[in-house]
């Protein structure tokens, strides 16, 4: 028996937890080996040592923090769950809002258009721009993504993207959040390329919401 062996059964040796031939091979490694002697003398003096100090007595308080605890416990748990509730209401308005806004951008693109033609071109003085108050959020328009997102549900990130198309970060805002959730997030994201925001004619920044189903990426 080696060393380390020997050392792995010392506190069953102490209870008289292991059989008769394993008594027997750690005694006679004990009689050979004064190393594993000595360290097992000293396991044997703390355990002498714990045993003297007897049983502790609970102290007087003991249910009263029990009871605190177990109340803070569920106050937490109400707070968790109602988060929880926010999270999933604001995606089911952000789900709600961007096919609204898209329809609303929609229509006055086109009433737009159709007050120009009937109302026929307008000469303008030469180098003079013309800035249009619309605001158009970033658009996704290439996602070569290399797979999908582990998990038992569909994350939904917030991105922020500049003014060149580049994303800068992003926010987990449903699904879970994990370290392993987030590095299969940073990957897919490296190859996605955004259309930066306009506003009044001019790129902007801006955020844009994208949903990755959960499918398990292999490896």
């Amino acid at each position: 028996m080696k060393c380390f062996e020997a050392e792995s059964f010392f506190s069953l040796y102490l209870d008289g937890a292991l059989n008769g031939s394993q008594m027997r091979t750690v005694s006679e490694h004990m009689k050979t080996c004064a190393h594993c002697s000595g360290q097992y003398q000293s396991l044997s003096r703390t355990q002498s040592l714990v045993a003297g100090l007897g049983r502790r007595p609970a102290p007087p308080d003991l249910a009263l923090r029990l009871k605190v605890a177990i109340s803070q416990e569920r106050s937490t748990s109400w707070t968790r769950r109602m988060q929880g509730l926010g999270v999933r209401m604001e995606n089911a308005m952000n789900a709600f809002m961007l096919p609204a806004s898209a329809g609303l951008v929609t229509a006055v693109v086109m009433f737009g258009l159709l007050i120009g033609f009937f109302a026929g071109p307008t000469r303008l003085p030469a180098n003079r721009d013309v800035p249009t108050s619309l605001y158009m959020p970033p658009r996704l328009t290439a996602a070569p993504f290399v797979g999908g997102v582990s998990g038992s549900s569909p994350v939904v990130i917030e991105a922020y993207v500049d003014s060149s198309g580049r994303l800068q970060d992003y926010r987990i805002i449903s699904g879970e959040d994990t370290a392993e959730v987030r590095k299969q997030l940073d990957r897919s994201l490296i190859f996605t390329v955004f259309e930066p925001a306009m506003s009044f004619g001019q790129p902007a920044s801006g955020k844009v919401v994208i949903s990755f189903s959960n499918v398990d990426v292999k490896g």
